[in-house]
């Protein structure tokens, strides 16, 4: 938008008579039609005055919204930056979860094979098949539980959604919150 039109709109806008805004800035009512048909422009000291009328910075008042524009484009790339950090620390949090799990099984696998082991006091159990089955879905068994527990932790620890739908909700109630 040019210098006329924004005078003239900021004038409407503030429901002010051309003599009115002339007065206030001690210019003739001439000089405010050839600024807003655009004629002439003012002259710098001029234009501080408009600015300060209308409480708007001169910048606002010389360049044809490119600082709008930069503004706008800030904002959005800024949030493009939040949510990309936002999907590395989700990112990061699921590969450290999926290495613990993988860690915790592999221990179990370990005590498991250990447990194999011909140890004197395993002797009367004796070393069958269904005894080594029974001994690996306990120990599987309790990995799981450990490796629940653990993944449960990070989750309470970093509140992280598990679902969609619960992230989706959670947006909706900041958005509503915010109005």
């Amino acid at each position: 938008m040019s210098l006329s039109k924004k005078i003239y709109e900021l004038r409407k806008r503030n429901g002010m008579s051309q003599e009115a805004l002339a007065e206030k800035i001690n210019v003739s009512r001439q000089s405010i039609s050839k600024w807003e048909s655009g004629e002439t422009i003012p002259e710098i000291d001029r234009i501080i005055e408009l600015s300060k009328v209308f409480s708007v910075s001169t910048d606002y008042l010389l360049l044809s919204g490119e600082v709008e524009t930069l503004t706008n484009r800030t904002k959005q790339l800024e949030k493009q930056h939040e949510d990309l950090q936002e999907k590395i620390k989700k990112e990061h949090i699921k590969s450290f979860r999926i290495l613990s799990s993988g860690f915790i099984y592999a221990i179990a696998l370990a005590v498991f094979f250990f447990l194999q082991l011909p140890l004197p006091y395993l002797e009367p159990f004796g070393n069958s098949l269904s005894t080594a089955l029974n001994e690996l879905a306990i120990v599987f068994f309790l990995a799981t539980a450990i490796v629940t527990a653990v993944n449960l932790q990070i989750v309470k620890k970093h509140r992280i959604t598990i679902f969609n739908n619960e992230s989706n909700q959670d947006e909706n109630k900041e958005s509503n919150d915010g109005n």
